[in-house]
């Protein structure tokens, strides 16, 4: 395996990491904002539709960070052409010619790509949309795990691992005409270990940011 197509893969699916894992930390900053997405409505099963647990505030926390996540590793990472092991992977910002991102081929033009860079409130969207569609897609499961009857912190496995992957990928490639052209397909699929990470190491990663979170005692459950 090449480990830094692992790295790659994490840093491409950061937005929606840093969503996943943030209402915990936005309920800290902002205690007293827990009106819950689902207006306290209940199912025709007498169940809540989604739960207390699933509120505005950590939707819209999720979106804000997710977006100032991309703009961070934009501003951060190396431009395409440039030495560093993380060159190219700046979601575009810097330019894309759509070479195997990472590579060391010069743009078309002649060295400079800027016509076919990300603007930065591009990039900043796209990761508003990862983080909102990762939190969207916990909040999708939520809906079907209180209709199988199971409570907020009941495990329900393999789900409660998968549900923002899945959400977060086809919000990436839904995404993708706000970033350089190409540069999405580029990242997934020139590099079948890119991919195959978001989808198989993800799962592990959120069980372990949840085991982290019962330990600061920032969540009841270690899941």
């Amino acid at each position: 395996m090449a480990w830094s197509s692992v790295l790659h893969a994490l840093l491409f699916f950061l937005p929606a990491y840093v969503a996943n894992m943030s209402p915990l930390l936005v309920a800290k900053a902002i205690p007293g904002w827990k009106a819950p997405i689902d207006g306290g409505r209940l199912g025709k099963d007498g169940r809540p539709l989604l739960g207390k647990g699933k509120t505005w505030r950590g939707l819209v926390g999720g979106t804000v960070l997710g977006a100032a996540t991309a703009v961070a590793v934009a501003l951060l990472v190396p431009a395409y052409g440039e030495p560093g092991f993380f060159s190219g992977w700046d979601y575009g910002f810097q330019g894309f010619d759509g070479a195997p991102i990472g590579s060391d081929r010069p743009c078309e033009d002649g060295g400079t790509c800027a016509l076919d860079a990300s603007p930065l409130w591009a990039v900043g969207l796209y990761g508003a949309i990862l983080g909102f569609a990762a939190l969207a897609g916990d909040a999708v499961k939520s809906y079907f795990k209180r209709r199988r009857g199971k409570q907020g912190g009941a495990p329900w496995v393999p789900f409660d691992q998968l549900d923002f992957v899945v959400f977060g990928l086809i919000a990436a490639f839904a995404a993708a005409p706000l970033l350089a052209d190409g540069w999405v397909l580029a990242a997934l699929l020139d590099d079948w270990v890119v991919l195959a990470t978001i989808v198989v190491l993800t799962p592990l990663l959120h069980f372990l940011v949840n085991v982290i979170g019962y330990w600061l005692k920032l969540k009841d459950v270690p899941w």
